[in-house]
């Protein structure tokens, strides 16, 4: 009885973080109360993904990656506070869904989650998931620039790594030769160099 117990205990402890039933998902210890549309997913580590249309998840880990992609190649990008957790939310048109997909970037505790949905707006059940969620132990200033670091690592890697392959200078030099406007955005030059570079 007591090996039952321990092996039991020990499954516990190796799901660890991460667990979900039809309506709830719990993740890095937060629980999260899913609306009807967005259940029927998979939970994979501490991620929690349903098709294209929704995920969610804590990215702690790999914050760099998580947020650095979405980041450079937004639409349209607004901060804003839900209820005690400072918010970065950003849109853009995406080919796999056909429309606007959100990536909202929030504080809870002391960890960074990411929410993914369909649309443009922060919409009730969104703003639902983040307010009953704990509070964020970070103030506003040093959340927005924990991910503005991360957004810096995320271009730093791949400008090391068009470097590596001899390509950053030239893709540079041949954006700059092309383009009209010499106040570029600093993020729409490096996302045109990017897709250069992977549509050769």
């Amino acid at each position: 009885m007591r090996k039952i117990f321990i092996a039991f205990a020990l499954t516990i402890l190796i799901m660890g973080c991460a667990y979900a039933n039809d309506s709830t998902v719990t993740i890095n210890n937060v629980d999260f109360s899913l609306p009807s549309k967005y259940q029927g997913g998979e939970l994979t580590g501490s991620y929690y993904k349903l098709d294209n249309v929704f995920s969610i998840g804590c990215i702690d880990d790999n914050l760099a990656s998580a947020i650095g992609l979405w980041a450079v190649e937004k639409d349209s990008s607004e901060e804003t506070n839900i209820d005690g957790h400072p918010v970065r939310h950003y849109y853009s048109y995406n080919e796999y869904v056909d429309g606007n997909l959100s990536h909202a970037y929030f504080a809870s505790g002391n960890s960074t989650y990411e929410i993914k949905w369909t649309g443009s707006e922060i919409t009730g059940d969104i703003e639902k998931l983040i307010k009953n969620t704990p509070k964020s132990d970070l103030s506003d200033e040093t959340f927005y620039n924990t991910l503005d670091k991360s957004i810096d690592i995320y271009k730093e890697q791949k400008i090391n790594k068009l470097n590596q392959d001899g390509e950053y200078n030239y893709l540079e030099s041949k954006f700059q030769s092309q383009s009209n406007h010499q106040n570029t955005p600093d993020d729409t030059r490096f996302n045109r160099i990017l897709l250069t570079y992977h549509n050769r």
